[in-house]
């Protein structure tokens, strides 16, 4: 039976939650293997008085309609990182603004834990996402994020910038060693994630759309309305002759 905490931050039997996260983020960074997006252009985690800032800038192999609508896909979030096992879209009270909630477990042997964040989140035109972590609602004492997604040909540039400062304490010097080398691990995760489930999208969109012009084809030729067929004998002179 896994030892898990509970919501209220109890543990059955009692132990210190720190250590336990350490513990299991050593084992984390021992055994996971390092993945790759198409293309990095950098990625850097820095740590200031138990603030962790990330910033990382990669170009995916993948439109970039489709990565906007994976990286917004809200209710799906475990799809990009499977350590998320529940997600709850809240009312925000503002207009715009999309409240998310989600609960991510990390597991190692019979020891687990629980991380809850919760953020509101604000879409811009030009698909910017402002990310800002509701504290009292989160195991966080604060956090911010940018997400900044721009066409870049047929592929997609990304620029992701974070700073989120846990509530629970890291031992200093080699704890924070130890999140700082997970935050990149898990990152770099998450943004092949990304690319993959964007291609996915693109590709049954391909299958869909080869089977409806089967489908037509099938029903035979397609007759056009009369204005529109006289349009394009005028845009043609040579067809009236």
């Amino acid at each position: 039976m896994a030892i898990c905490q509970s919501y209220t931050g109890e543990w059955f039997p009692a132990l210190s939650a720190s250590v336990i996260r350490i513990c299991c983020l050593v084992t984390l960074i021992l055994c996971s293997p390092t993945s790759t997006a198409d293309e990095l252009e950098g990625l850097s985690v820095t740590a200031v008085d138990g603030e962790y800032s990330l910033r990382v800038a990669v170009v995916l192999n993948a439109p970039v309609d489709y990565v906007y609508k994976v990286i917004t896909d809200y209710k799906n979030a475990y799809l990009i990182n499977p350590a998320i096992t529940a997600v709850e879209i809240l009312p925000s009270g503002r207009n715009k603004v999309v409240r998310v909630r989600n609960l991510s477990e990390q597991c190692i042997g019979p020891i687990c834990f629980h991380v809850v964040w919760t953020g509101d989140i604000v879409e811009t035109s030009d698909r910017d996402i402002k990310v800002t972590t509701i504290p009292e609602l989160s195991d966080f004492v604060s956090g911010s994020a940018i997400w900044r997604v721009r066409a870049q040909g047929e592929h997609t540039r990304v620029l992701y910038e974070s700073r989120l400062k846990p509530a629970f304490f890291v031992p200093p010097v080699i704890g924070g060693i130890i999140i700082k080398r997970h935050i990149k691990d898990e990152t770099l995760d998450t943004f092949r994630r990304i690319e993959s489930q964007a291609m996915t999208m693109l590709d049954l969109d391909k299958k869909q759309q080869a089977e409806d012009l089967k489908k037509l084809s099938k029903e035979g030729p397609v007759l056009l309305p009369l204005s529109v067929a006289l349009g394009s004998m005028v845009a043609d002179p040579s067809a009236v002759h």
